[in-house]
């Protein structure tokens, strides 16, 4: 494995054709990649969607080649280690970025899907029927609409689009069984996708790391090994995140109050709460449920 893999801010630098970056590195769009031999290897902070249009191109990630071709869509998380294999001269796909922040928060309810297929999988590569492929450019090019065409794109309308194409892309996922893979995943990397799956489904997600370490039988030290290991965050980051992500969700998509909002996410009352909103999302519980 090589050392020198490329940072995403060189990623962004070495992309002449870069279409957006937000600010907050939440979304990046990528139009038209063609020479990615200068980019790999590559360690990506986010979640990386790429389409192939043309071509082919073979990636090694733990010890394991995939290859990506023309109708063909690869689903990579954040910091895996990919090294360059082969590349054919026509190669050329669409690539999005999105940070696990947004995914989480754009799914929510489809969530589970997307860690079973990319997660547990590390690298997922699936094939397109045609009706799937007109699909996902029917959604990239009204995306990318959006953005060439509005000096100011409304944050809420682009994330609208975003999450019309993951869920398109989720319900491939779920009807997919993926690439035949020789090797099961390892015990570690199963415990990591159970963890994932333990926060998810518990509608009271901020609880003591000790919590979910006991349901898996296991220290929360070693949970929180696991999840440096598989995903580069903590057992913490991930209940914080999930967490956040479900106060983002009912403060913008339900008619809840702040109080029963606090209740239902398992909060002791309102202070606690509000001071929880605020440190994580900048402001009270009242200002962002207004903020667009």
């Amino acid at each position: 494995m090589a050392e020198n893999t490329h940072s995403e801010q060189e990623l962004l630098m070495k992309l002449g054709n870069l279409v957006v970056d937000y600010s907050d590195n939440d979304i990046a769009i990528y139009d038209h990649v063609s020479n990615v031999s200068q980019l790999l290897p590559l360690k990506p902070s986010k979640n990386l969607i790429a389409m192939c249009s043309s071509g082919y191109l073979a990636i090694r990630v733990d010890e394991k080649t995939y290859t990506i071709r023309a109708n063909d869509v690869l689903f990579c998380p954040p910091n895996v280690c990919i090294d360059p294999v082969d590349i054919s001269s026509d190669f050329e796909c669409k690539v999005l970025s999105l940070s696990d922040r947004i995914i989480q928060g754009l799914l929510h309810d489809k969530i589970e899907i997307w860690h079973r297929a990319v997660y547990i999988n590390n690298v997922n590569v699936i094939s397109m029927s045609e009706v799937c492929k007109q699909e996902f450019i029917f959604y990239y090019g009204l995306i990318l609409s959006k953005i060439q065409n509005h000096k100011v794109v409304p944050y809420d309308i682009l994330q609208a689009l975003i999450r019309a194409l993951l869920l398109e892309l989720c319900q491939i996922l779920a009807n997919t069984q993926g690439p035949a893979d020789d090797v099961k995943p390892t015990q570690g990397r199963m415990l990591f996708n159970r963890f994932l799956k333990l926060i998810s489904s518990n509608e009271v997600k901020r609880r003591p790391i000790t919590h979910y370490a006991g349901q898996l039988a296991i220290t929360p030290k070693y949970l929180t090994m696991l999840c440096l290991k598989y995903s580069n965050k903590t057992a913490s980051d991930w209940i914080v995140q999930y967490t956040i992500e479900d106060i983002r969700f009912y403060l913008r998509n339900s008619n809840l109050s702040i109080k029963e909002i606090s209740a239902k996410l398992g909060f002791a009352n309102m202070s606690h709460f509000g001071s929880y909103v605020r440190k994580h999302l900048g402001a009270s519980p009242s200002d962002f449920r207004h903020e667009r």
